[in-house]
């Protein structure tokens, strides 16, 4: 089998010789952030996008990104290489690094890794027929970071998978907020609604909205609450490794008529076109 090569602290080597030091505060703590990134005809899909929200969520947890821009890309561009997927997923990871005592955090000593794998489509039937979601009661730390603690998520992935839901959609105070690994839209009377504020502002959420608005669809960044979630006309999610998908049912509840809408069709049509065309 072939040894996946990355990028580990300053040198090209093979997953299996990646060294994680055990004290290592994103091991032991939790203490870091990620990007995660994907290719879209042979070349790293809205890469200026991803490496803002990568040194933005690294500066929220004060954490020093050891590369600048240029280097990153010339680095991923041979790991594509080195790798040679026909699409490819580009996970980049930043942690406190190690600590002498499992907790303070040195300055400067930060562990950094890029890790490369195949791009895993979703199944063609979601996208034609819809999915489902589940609900739960949850309000992310730092939501403005991407950062490596997903607790609630993966706590859940076992429920999640027995009702068969693709995702999970976190509320809180009466408000539906956003996905374990998606933004949402509701589309409501044609127009698009989304939450803006503490929430992660995913990089295919921003896409969407500028193509929306430039095709002429209103859209509305404001408070969802878990009311309007259920009587919305349509849902649809929004993510790097998913694109659209249509969301046609939460919990037990019927989203709409049950399938996926004009409105998220023709949104589904038009970022298909943009990625196309990149």
């Amino acid at each position: 089998m072939k040894k996946l090569a990355c990028y580990f602290n300053g040198k090209f080597t093979t997953v299996d010789k990646v060294n994680i030091k055990p004290y290592d505060i994103g091991f032991l703590r939790g203490y870091g952030v990620f990007d995660v990134m994907r290719t879209q005809n042979k070349k790293t899909f809205l890469l200026d996008e991803h490496w803002k929200r990568f040194s933005n969520s690294a500066k929220e947890l004060n954490l020093s990104v050891p590369i600048k821009k240029e280097a990153y890309e010339k680095i991923v561009q041979k790991l594509l290489t080195l790798n040679n997927f026909p699409k490819a997923t580009i996970r980049t990871v930043l942690t406190g690094g190690p600590s002498a005592n499992g907790f303070q955090r040195i300055e400067k000593n930060e562990t950094f890794l890029i890790l490369i794998e195949k791009f895993h489509a979703l199944p063609d039937e979601v996208f034609r027929l819809g999915a489902s979601a589940m609900t739960y009661q949850f309000d992310r730390d730092y939501p403005h970071a991407k950062i490596t603690n997903y607790v609630a998520a993966i706590k859940n992935q076992g429920l999640k998978e027995k009702n068969k839901h693709l995702e999970i959609i976190y509320l809180k105070n009466g408000l539906a907020i956003e996905a374990s690994t998606s933004n949402f839209f509701i589309v409501k009377n044609n127009k698009l609604i989304t939450e803006k504020n503490g929430i992660l502002l995913g990089i295919t959420r921003n896409i969407v909205i500028k193509l929306a608005k430039k095709h002429g669809f209103q859209v509305e960044e404001r408070s969802l609450s878990e009311k309007e979630l259920f009587t919305a006309d349509e849902i649809f999610l929004t993510a790097t490794n998913k694109d659209i998908v249509p969301i046609v049912k939460i919990d037990k509840q019927k989203i709409g008529t049950g399938k996926p809408g004009k409105v998220t069709q023709a949104i589904m049509e038009i970022f298909q076109d943009f990625s196309n065309n990149y």
